[in-house]
């Protein structure tokens, strides 16, 4: 048992708890720990930030401001671990999608930001726009199994210079569900912190309800950039909940090995801990990772590796071990299309987050192309896999009444049980029923005209698009945030379907 695991504290029922698989022993984790710890003492890590590494040098690090380079013994990093807090809430923008992050949770969601689209009119490949991401979003606010959100691609009309305020209405007003992305730049912090108590509709309102978790990054090896970290400082200021994920790739940012890259992704997830626990102790925050592979016969970058999905499993038990949330990814895929490889990839890859305990998986929804190609069809494929991962969390529950021994004195040798009461009370409870999945008799799909999963899952995403209605900004609300922000598209937050 790590030392660093916290008391049992009273938190609702945990329904979907990922703790069935663990690729490293408690030895391999405690010598993970130990060769972080040196790279903390011995090599140090680089904060490019000078009001970032002044946090550091309080604390008791070796600071040194000409290379950025600082250098913090055991005690401070172990500290500052137990500083983190071990469950925070994920608000939604409405209650009912809050999200109780802790050890073992299991929720998933789209990830941020592809740079083409196939048009789901026309078939073609093209650089997506503002309508393209509403819709994506529009469709994980409607999909149950999609818990939290991401921008999920980034709309080309939009400049580099001022992103940030239209992506984050869009996405606000097609979804009330907690929302993880990153500003690209530093001074969009107070303005979003401004837009969400408008939408809340109470000054510092979003202090008692974050419901938008900044994502910044950390450079592999060992850098944490300037303008990130003064994002990530600026969003603990104004309350904003922290992640800041590391994405280094064996053999080419990262020794070429799987145990280095642990430690690797270790010291990293652990900087930008430190740096949040250094600011402010007990600030929500995810131990944050998403190590990558090469396939080095050819150099192409791999989101969907079977040792890339083992990483990350690892990743989420290292987080597990020091009771920290974790943020990682599993369920991307590198298929260009909807095929057979998008399956296996998305469907092994999301099975193995969800039984590693992956608190915050993103990019199990709707990209292709290792994240660099939106497929709306693609979000409602991923929602009935990550159901079918839910059932799997959930186990098999085994009691007095599930064992029937009534049931099968009653009916007896060689009866039917298909009108048994105990078949009718939990012909819904006990099974997960996918809504794409073709199970009919080879004669009553070809009666059916032969329906493609495909075309299946592309009528249900014009279906969603068409009728699904999202909880509404208030209209007040909305003209205050357009007045306020005129940088702000006139057509922000409508789907191609509404132009």
């Amino acid at each position: 048992m790590s030392k660093f695991r916290r008391a049992n504290k009273e938190v609702e029922e945990k329904i979907y708890e990922g703790k069935l698989y663990r690729p490293l022993t408690e030895e391999q984790m405690q010598m993970i720990h130990e060769a972080s710890l040196k790279i903390f003492e011995e090599i140090g890590v680089c904060i490019k930030y000078a009001p970032a590494r002044e946090y550091w040098r309080k604390a008791g690090a070796v600071v040194d401001d000409v290379t950025g380079v600082c250098k913090v013994g055991r005690e401070i990093v172990e500290e500052c671990i137990k500083r983190a807090p071990g469950e925070f809430t994920q608000y939604g923008r409405v209650a009912k999608n809050n999200v109780q992050q802790g050890p073992y949770r299991f929720y998933g969601g789209p990830s941020a930001e592809a740079v083409g689209v196939w048009d789901f009119e026309t078939g073609e490949h093209r650089a997506p726009n503002i309508y393209d991401l509403a819709a994506g979003i529009r469709l994980c606010d409607a999909l149950e199994n999609c818990d939290l959100i991401q921008s999920c691609c980034f709309p080309s009309e939009l400049s580099k210079d001022a992103p940030d305020l239209n992506r984050y209405f869009i996405m606000t007003k097609n979804s009330s569900k907690h929302i993880c992305t990153g500003p690209y730049h530093p001074g969009s912090v107070p303005k979003l912190y401004k837009m969400a108590n408008i939408i809340l509709g109470k000054e510092d309102a979003f202090r008692e309800q974050p419901f938008i978790t900044l994502v910044c990054g950390v450079i592999s090896p060992f850098i944490m950039d300037a303008k990130w970290t003064e994002t990530l400082l600026l969003g603990i200021d104004y309350g904003f909940p922290i992640a800041s994920p590391t994405a280094s790739t064996v053999g080419t940012t990262c020794p070429g090995t799987l145990a280095a890259q642990l430690v690797l992704s270790n010291v990293e997830a652990l900087m930008t801990v430190i740096t949040t626990q250094l600011k402010k102790p007990g600030h929500p925050c995810f131990y944050s990772a998403v190590p990558m592979t090469v396939d080095h016969r050819d150099g192409a970058f791999c989101f969907a590796s079977v040792e890339g999905w083992m990483q990350n499993c690892a990743i989420n038990q290292l987080a597990q071990w020091y009771d920290i949330p974790n943020y990682s990814i599993c369920g991307m895929c590198d298929s260009k299309v909807m095929d057979t490889q998008l399956g296996i990839e998305m469907g092994m890859g999301i099975v193995l987050g969800a039984m590693s305990g992956s608190n915050n998986m993103h990019g199990s929804f709707g990209l292709l192309e290792g994240g660099l190609t939106l497929c709306l069809e693609n979000f409602v494929v991923a929602n009935e896999v990550v159901g079918m991962s839910k059932r799997v969390l959930q186990g098999i529950e085994v009691d007095a009444e599930r064992l029937a021994l009534d049931s099968f004195r009653n009916v007896g040798i060689g009866g039917v049980f298909l009108d048994d009461p105990l078949t009718t009370k939990y012909t819904r409870s006990e099974f997960y029923y996918p809504k794409l999945a073709d199970r009919k008799t080879f004669a009553s799909w070809d009666a059916a005209g032969r329906p493609a999963y495909n075309e299946k899952a592309r009528k249900m995403t014009m279906d969603i698009l068409m009728n699904h209605k999202t909880d509404q900004i208030d209209p007040e609300a909305e003209a205050e945030i357009r007045a306020t922000f005129p940088e702000i598209l006139p057509d922000a937050g409508k789907t191609w379907l509404e132009k």
